[in-house]
C-alpha cells in the first residue's frame, strides 16, 4: 500500500512502470495529515494539497526493489509525503 502527496503521481507511477508493476488500485482526492513532518493535505482553502492511494498485491521478491525506489523518492522529495507498507496476503483470486 503506497500513500503519496499527488504531486508526486508522476514519480510514483514511473517507478512502478520501471520496476513493470501493471497490476494496483489507485485512490485519488484522498485527505490526511502525515504522522511525523509535513503539512496537512485537506484539499482546503488553507490546505490545498491532496494524496493518493494505491494497492499493489506483488510476489514477496518484488516488494524489495520497490520499498527501495520508493525510499529513494522520498528522500528526495521528503515534505512532500510518501509512506509505503507491506503485508502478507494469505490468499489471492
Amino acid at each position: 500500500m503506497i500513500f503519496h502527496a499527488q504531486s508526486l503521481t508522476e514519480e510514483v507511477m514511473k517507478v512502478l512502470d520501471i520496476l513493470a508493476i501493471r497490476g494496483y488500485s489507485k485512490w485519488v482526492d484522498m485527505v490526511g495529515r502525515g504522522s511525523f513532518t509535513g503539512e496537512p493535505h485537506h484539499g482546503s482553502h488553507t490546505w490545498p494539497a491532496l494524496n493518493s492511494g494505491i494497492m499493489i498485491v506483488l510476489e514477496d521478491e518484488r516488494v524489495a526493489p520497490l520499498f527501495a525506489r520508493l525510499k529513494e523518492l522520498d528522500s528526495r522529495t521528503e515534505m512532500q509525503g510518501l509512506r509505503a507498507y507491506s503485508w502478507t496476503i494469505d490468499e489471492c483470486l
